[in-house]
């Protein structure tokens, strides 16, 4: 078998992590497509040091199209009666995704598996919402649009996932693989990689892990995601984690 890694990344959840550390140490900060992209390569190459492992296979990235249609918004906007119509084509998340996805498919060792998006649909109240609700800080009647999201279930995914593992194991393409990933749904895939030989770690970007998932991996480890952040928007972070090591020095965020 090829001395070699491969990447398997769950796209949602990855630019979801990405976010939440974002919005909770760089308040008011963005980034670009670019700069998402310059952080997972980071991650590669952390990955590829932590293994011995000098020559990626490939990175493959799963994602759906964004919802570019129009909805009407749960609750009214502050000030006004009625429900008004959201049209998402023009939300900046929708726009950001459609350059990732445009950036992410002139990377090189990057294959991008592109699912479809579901025709069942519904407003979901975010979980902040939810908590300050429960908390008292929040009544029904103060709710607007930004409390939820809408929830489209992406299709054909999972059994994309299931080819491209098995394909890799079987023609033995690589020895290790890396999934950035959290639930259960790369639990068949992590089984069938692991009773042929393929060494398979998990990197959940410190989020929770399903317990199906992490029973089925050989190991688990997840890098300083906040450093990666701060060298690309040139910001520290406010405030500081405890395990934030801004001067690390083997940090790069270049393409492999």
């Amino acid at each position: 078998m090829n001395k070699k890694i491969a990447f398997f990344v769950d796209g949602g959840y990855f630019t979801r992590r990405i976010d939440f550390f974002l919005r909770k140490y760089f308040a008011g900060s963005s980034l670009t497509p670019e700069q998402v992209i310059s952080i997972l390569y980071y991650l590669v190459n952390r990955h590829k040091q932590h293994v011995s492992r000098d020559e990626l296979y490939r990175i493959y990235y799963y994602d759906a199209p964004p919802f570019e249609d129009q909805m009407r918004e749960p609750v009214p906007q502050e000030g006004k009666q009625g429900l008004s119509t959201k049209a998402f084509k023009k939300d900046p998340k929708t726009i950001f995704q459609k350059e990732l996805h445009s950036s992410l498919g002139q990377c090189r060792k990057l294959a991008l598996r592109m699912g479809q998006l579901s025709n069942s649909k519904r407003w979901l109240m975010t979980e902040f919402a939810q908590k300050r609700l429960l908390s008292g800080a929040l009544t029904v009647d103060q709710l607007k649009p930004a409390d939820f999201f809408l929830d489209i279930q992406q299709k054909g995914v999972d059994t994309r996932i299931g080819i491209d593992i098995s394909t890799l194991t079987f023609r033995k393409f690589a020895d290790t693989i890396v999934l950035f990933a959290s639930d259960a749904d790369f639990v068949p895939a992590a089984k069938l990689a692991r009773t042929h030989g393929v060494d398979v770690m998990l990197d959940p970007l410190y989020g929770n892990v399903a317990s199906d998932l992490s029973l089925h991996v050989d190991g688990i480890k997840s890098f300083d995601i906040v450093s990666a952040i701060s060298r690309c928007i040139g910001m520290a972070p406010n405030p500081a984690p405890d395990w934030w090591k801004m001067a690390q020095g083997d940090l790069e965020l270049k393409e492999v």
